[in-house]
């Protein structure tokens, strides 16, 4: 087995959720609004993507430099994902010795931050001093910095409301999956279950054609504070599942969490599968998206353990 030797680039803490950084800079094409500087671009052969194997990419730096290179394997889960390039040409010169740049994203599990890592890989010396020859490790380190000092910009300022991450939450809960549903579909079961419904207002609202299988439902804080949640589907497959969606209406006091998608699947008779999920902003801190994953893992642990103790309203 061929030996490898390594060289790190660049290494920082982002202080954004995993989900965030991979969207940004593997999976949407606002990372090539980074590349606008006049020393340095990059483009994308045709048919080419960030998230497709094999595909071409060739980057122009200072003094004429052109480095074309190959997405050549990713590695991906919920914990790291990892790109890795072998350059193929240097200033229209094909190189005799592997080089390879690998950028990972790797969530750091503590407080659910970002740690991105740039690293070369060859296969000898010679490899590393003819890429030398081109450009030195202190203005790749360069480059690199400045790519990624931009990444507050552009979270901040070059997303819009279609870019979101999503938060799921699941449990086993020991009733049937058409009991379960019917408990969190009454939200004053969950609020009773959280200690909070001596302090929320809910109301449920028929919509539609006085269809009670789509009501809606408000959540009064406060005099100020108002959510309104409106019902965007039930979908029921008999002896299998129920799934509930709910999008939060433009009149709503201002929350994160704008859409909520309920899921319960049928195990056995007095079993079922609990599915949440949520869509947050991709440009949240770190430190927010923590908060609000607690909150609904909080919530949510807090209505299965009183379903169970069958404290039903």
């Amino acid at each position: 087995m061929k030996k490898y030797g390594t060289k790190q680039l660049y290494i920082e803490k982002l202080d954004y959720p995993f989900e965030s950084i991979n969207q940004l800079f593997f999976k949407d094409n606002k990372f090539e609004q980074i590349f606008k500087n006049d020393d340095w671009k990059i483009k994308k052969f045709i048919g080419s993507d960030w998230s497709i194997k094999d595909s071409g990419f060739i980057f122009y730096g200072p003094n004429n430099l052109n480095i074309v290179f190959l997405l050549i394997n990713i590695e991906k889960n919920d914990f790291i994902r990892v790109n890795k390039y072998l350059v193929t040409h240097i200033n229209g010169e094909k190189l005799k010795e592997e080089i390879k740049v690998i950028s990972s994203a790797i969530r750091n599990t503590t407080d659910n931050t970002t740690v991105i890592e740039l690293r070369l890989e060859y296969n000898n010396d010679d490899a590393l001093n003819n890429l030398e020859k081109y450009i030195n490790f202190s203005s790749i380190k360069q480059i690199s910095s400045q790519i990624f000092s931009k990444k507050n910009l552009l979270l901040n300022y070059g997303t819009n409301n279609n870019d979101l991450i999503i938060i799921n939450h699941s449990f086993i809960i020991n009733k049937n999956y058409k009991e379960a549903f019917s408990f969190f579909y009454n939200w004053n079961n969950v609020a009773k279950s959280i200690k909070t419904d001596k302090v929320w207002k809910i109301i449920s609202e028929s919509k539609g054609k006085n269809d009670e299988n789509y009501k809606d439902f408000y959540i009064f804080i406060n005099e100020n504070i108002k959510i309104h949640y409106h019902v965007i589907s039930i979908e029921e497959k008999k002896g299998e599942k129920i799934e509930i969606v709910y999008n939060k209406t433009s009149d709503s006091y201002p929350s994160l969490n704008n859409y909520i998608k309920l899921s319960f699947f049928n195990i056995s008779k007095d079993i079922c599968f609990f599915l949440y999920e949520t869509h947050l902003p991709i440009n949240i801190s770190s430190s927010i998206y923590q908060t609000v994953s607690y909150y609904v893992y909080y919530c949510n642990k807090k209505s299965k353990n009183y379903i169970e103790s069958n404290l039903l309203l």
